[in-house]
């Protein structure tokens, strides 16, 4: 009996799983060739240097954290051969660096530094605000301030 019921069971799973419709290709123009449709993520300004204005944390620690309140300072720069340093005033903070990529995940622009947990990223319209986002992971949401030259 059991038996029976693992096989109807892997029978309905397996049915199911081919039920629906795949996704429409572009078809080739006669006389052309073939060309696979573009699946890029569309590179918004964020390039450049960051200062950091404030943290809204979660948990036991839940506030908003700001320059003047922790007597840090930082800096992030993200560069467009995907690489980034971040850099802390406070005594006995190491600088954070290393690679990072941007994907898209349904409709939100992702970032993911490192090996870390991906955030959603937002720039503000006139690109001098990034704000990046952990708070679907029920962590905190960073901002920053384009950097004045």
């Amino acid at each position: 009996m059991k038996q029976l019921f693992i096989v109807g069971l892997l029978s309905i799973v397996t049915l199911t799983g081919f039920s629906g419709k795949p996704p429409k290709l572009v078809k080739p123009k006669k006389g052309s060739e073939w060309k696979e449709p573009e699946k890029h993520v569309e590179v918004k300004n964020l390039y450049g240097e960051w200062v950091w204005i404030e943290t809204d944390c979660c948990g036991m620690r839940h506030g908003i954290s700001t320059p003047e309140s922790t007597s840090d300072y930082i800096e992030l720069e993200v560069k467009n051969d995907n690489t980034f340093t971040e850099i802390h005033t406070k005594k006995l903070t190491l600088p954070r660096s290393g690679s990072f990529i941007m994907f898209k995940e349904v409709d939100a622009d992702m970032i993911q530094f490192n090996d870390e947990r991906p955030a959603k990223y937002f720039l503000s319209l006139n690109a001098d605000t990034l704000t990046i986002s952990w708070k679907h992971l029920e962590l905190q949401t960073e901002k920053y301030i384009r950097k004045k030259k």
